[in-house]
């Protein structure tokens, strides 16, 4: 197992990886302007899912692989089926060329010394489309800029290079194998940080008398060896993002007989479970960690109506705000709507959305932010303020990442239909 004496030298060998410092003060972008994320040869579909500090953009592409035969609701025949592959862009001319990578992995994560992290598989696919949200949008759940990328494949896998490491494999060694053929284990990474060390968990089905439950191990994966974290009193504990520090922060979930369940925001620090904030952080959801400390979290603060049209328009009830040495920083819309962040950089810089409900009111209407010292700006117009101005007849989606330099990884759509999504980078110049 991984010794705490290695989590602690992890600062030391992250200043040796890591390509950018943590805290350094926010730049003031005079002028901005846009790459287009050029479509991979031989993608049916693609989408990018993260950007690091040299700009480099990665994700993951569909490819037609032949057909499936399937049966089902009276019906059966062959369907065209598909695999994945990683992809990357890096250049910042106005489109970049999709450089190809290995075949099977779709990165999820990915870090600055160029580590990718995901799901893989071998096994052809039905599913072959990546759409992010476009609005207004009559969905109940906020997607954002999140897409229907694998979850799970058949295997999670590190990919260094040109040289793959089944994660799943090397846990299911160390934690066990799953003793029933309806299920198997998976190792589910959630972040990474700049020396390599995954948080996650292992998922271990265990049937007994014909019932399957699920042995779950929160843990931080580091260079072949792996340590556990502290449960603490609590139940389904979901580690979901790393810092440089390996400062850890997870989910958990609690029952009172007062409040019922209720998720909560914790960190592991040095190991140690430690909560965020106090009960008024119930049932926030930890977006991520930045190298300064800073938590962002997004909660359903907000009276639910059950079975009222409010109650249907979840995403107008959101609100979101940075935790950070016990001090909790509102990110406010200055027309009062609902604030859904999507990600922070280093200097604690947040894009997403605020929303609003549609002309219809039975619909939500979304309008990409960036929030820096303080102030939630329209992006939109900062942007074409500043050289970015879109293409007539399109609007901005919401972010998918920003990293330290100021660059913004996300996507513009027609108004019209059909939509068409273009994935782009916008690149910052201080």
């Amino acid at each position: 197992m991984l010794s705490s004496t290695i989590l602690r030298r992890m600062p030391t060998l992250v200043a040796l990886a890591a390509a950018s410092a943590c805290c350094g003060p926010a730049l003031a972008q005079s002028a901005y302007s846009i790459t287009v994320l050029g479509k991979p040869s031989g993608a049916f579909s693609f989408a990018p899912t993260t950007l690091d500090d040299q700009g480099v953009v990665r994700g993951g592409m569909y490819y037609r692989s032949g057909l499936k035969f399937v049966i089902g609701a009276g019906a059966f025949g062959f369907l065209p089926a598909y695999l994945t592959q990683a992809v990357s862009w890096s250049g910042t001319t106005p489109t970049a060329t999709a450089t190809l990578g290995g075949k099977y992995l779709f990165p999820r994560l990915s870090n600055n010394s160029g580590l990718q992290v995901g799901p893989y598989s071998k096994v052809t696919e039905l599913q072959n489309t990546l759409m992010p949200e476009v609005y207004p949008s009559s969905a109940s759940t906020f997607k954002g800029a999140s897409v229907n990328a694998p979850g799970v494949g058949s295997t999670t896998m590190l990919r260094q290079g040109s040289t793959d490491t089944d994660l799943t494999a090397l846990l299911t060694k160390r934690l066990g194998a799953s003793n029933t053929s309806s299920a198997k284990s998976i190792f589910a990474a959630k972040g990474m940080n700049n020396a390599g060390a995954i948080a996650g968990f292992f998922d271990r089905p265990v049937s007994t008398n014909g019932n399957i439950t699920f042995v779950k191990t929160p843990l931080v994966y580091f260079n072949g060896n792996y340590t556990t974290l502290d449960t603490g009193p609590y139940q389904n504990v979901n580690p979901l993002d790393i810092n440089d520090a390996g400062t850890v922060l997870g989910q958990v979930t609690r029952y009172s007989n007062a409040s019922g369940y209720q998720t909560l925001p914790v960190l592991w620090v040095n190991q140690q479970l430690v909560a965020v904030g106090d009960d008024r952080l119930a049932n926030h959801e930890p977006l991520g960690i930045n190298n300064a400390g800073q938590v962002l979290l997004v909660g359903l603060s907000r009276p639910v109506v059950p079975g009222s049209i409010e109650d249907f328009l979840l995403p107008l009830r959101a609100d979101s705000v940075i935790w950070a040495n016990n001090t909790v920083t509102p990110l406010l819309s200055p027309d009062n709507e609902a604030v859904r962040a999507t990600a922070m950089n280093d200097q604690g810089t947040v894009v997403g959305c605020a929303l609003r409900a549609a002309a219809d009111q039975r619909s939500v209407d979304a309008r990409p932010f960036l929030w820096k010292n303080g102030v939630l700006l329209d992006l939109t117009q900062e942007l074409s303020t500043k050289g970015a101005s879109l293409p007539a007849g399109t609007r901005w989606g919401c972010p998918l990442a920003i990293n330290n330099s100021g660059a913004i990884l996300t996507y513009y759509y027609t108004m019209a239909q059909p939509v068409t999504v273009t994935w782009v980078r916008i690149n910052a110049k201080p």
